[in-house]
């Protein structure tokens, strides 16, 4: 017998032996994106990702890519699936050498991000470095979707988030009455005066996807809440996430402080929400409008 295969037989078996290896070989892909700087960043099969900010987190995890994230600003530990991440800190006071310290092979940042010397340090280390818009717009928070999508080869996962949330979108609108309610947000953290959100703020993004007027149109930012200010805006409903309920006393002391205390009780309504669900501004953005909007117009709010 013939110690050499035949030649066909050779064929075979190096035809059996590609298969094998196509199967058992981890894919190998690039994602590469313009980002909110103009920085052209690729990412090749990323397996070690960190996350500076509660959306971003929040959008990979939509994306069912949360087994690649290694670790999460402090913010994002309100999120279920993040909670055993991880922590960085602050997303706007990062330290560079705790992001590198974790071996990321991508950096997914917002504009919020920083300081800028820690940004330009990570970028400059070697590691790609992607700035998402943080512009609380509806088509920012959909470009930032799609630009995850594409960034982590997750392109058809991204398109079914979007189309979720603008069928959340969609319904929220068909809520909407004739004359909208007037709504007044105010955020709390601790002690001393809230502040209410005027324009270019994400509350009043998220008032007016759901069908509501904000009570404080035509003030830029956040201002502290005075009395003359609160009565003046009229509002029909106070507006409050769990964390600044908590903040101000729950349903008692929210009503005592200084400049609620002057407002008509009996025709303000008090409607709470999630913080990450109102404010996070990711992939949730319909599923918060459809839910305020229910708030709004179709359930009883909390006395």
């Amino acid at each position: 017998m013939s110690p050499h295969r035949p030649p066909s037989l050779r064929r075979d078996v190096a035809a059996s032996a590609l298969v094998v290896t196509l199967a058992v070989a981890p894919p190998v892909w690039a994602g590469t994106i313009v980002d909110a700087r103009n920085a052209h960043v690729t990412a090749t099969s990323p397996a070690r990702v960190v996350t500076l900010g509660a959306a971003t987190t929040e959008t990979v995890l939509a994306l069912g890519l949360g087994d690649r994230i290694v670790a999460a600003d402090a913010g994002s530990r309100g999120l279920p699936e993040a909670a055993d991440r991880a922590t960085l800190g602050y997303h706007r006071q990062v330290s560079a050498e705790g992001v590198l310290s974790m071996g990321p092979d991508l950096v997914l940042a917002t504009e919020a991000s920083g300081p800028p010397a820690a940004i330009e340090q990570i970028r400059g280390a070697g590691v790609p470095l992607a700035v998402l818009s943080d512009t609380p717009t509806l088509a920012a928070a959909t470009a930032r979707i799609e630009t995850l999508g594409a960034l982590l080869d997750a392109q058809p996962a991204a398109e079914t988030v979007v189309q979720s949330l603008h069928r959340d979108l969609e319904a929220a609108e068909a809520l909407r009455p004739a004359t909208p309610a007037r709504v007044l947000f105010l955020y709390a953290r601790g002690g001393g005066v809230g502040q209410v959100a005027g324009d270019h703020t994400v509350a009043d993004t998220m008032i007016g996807l759901a069908g509501g007027t904000n009570a404080f149109a035509g003030t830029e930012g956040y201002t502290a809440l005075t009395p003359e200010a609160a009565v003046g805006a009229r509002p029909d409903v106070l507006l409050v996430t769990t964390g600044g309920l908590g903040a101000l006393g729950g349903p008692t002391g929210i009503w005592s402080t200084p400049g609620l205390a002057q407002l008509p009780r009996e025709q303000v309504r008090l409607v709470v929400m999630d913080d990450h669900l109102l404010l996070g501004f990711g992939p949730r953005t319909g599923e918060a409008a459809l839910a305020l909007a229910r708030h709004l117009y179709s359930e009883p709010a909390q006395p």
